[in-house]
């Protein structure tokens, strides 16, 4: 299966998150500082009760949001492999069936 997703981030620090960002579910969460990506994670749940890795405490960061959908485990694995973050996510999309295109 091929999907094609747009890259059109909405970037907010987690302390913002609230109104209409606060009931996101199945996004993709970009963990940055001012110039290196920390972390890509898949948040399932709603936005506002995402907590970001407990190793992640020492650092200053705001989040990229996206909309994933039913597969953003595997939109998040394509990110962070364009993005090479500092801190390597295991737990993302496993499924080799899947094929995501990222569009700048």
């Amino acid at each position: 299966m091929l999907i094609k997703v747009k890259y059109n981030p909405i970037k907010v620090f987690p302390s913002e998150i609230r109104g209409k960002y606060a009931f996101l579910r199945d996004v993709v969460v970009i963990i940055r500082t001012q110039n290196k990506v920390l972390y890509v994670d898949c948040a399932h749940d709603h936005l506002a009760n995402y907590k970001p890795p407990p190793f992640l405490s020492n650092y200053i960061f705001e989040y990229e949001i996206i909309e994933g959908g039913e597969h953003c485990e595997c939109i998040a694995k394509t990110l962070a492999e364009q993005l090479k973050p500092l801190f390597p996510n295991p737990k993302l999309c496993r499924n080799k069936e899947v094929t995501v295109v990222i569009e700048r």
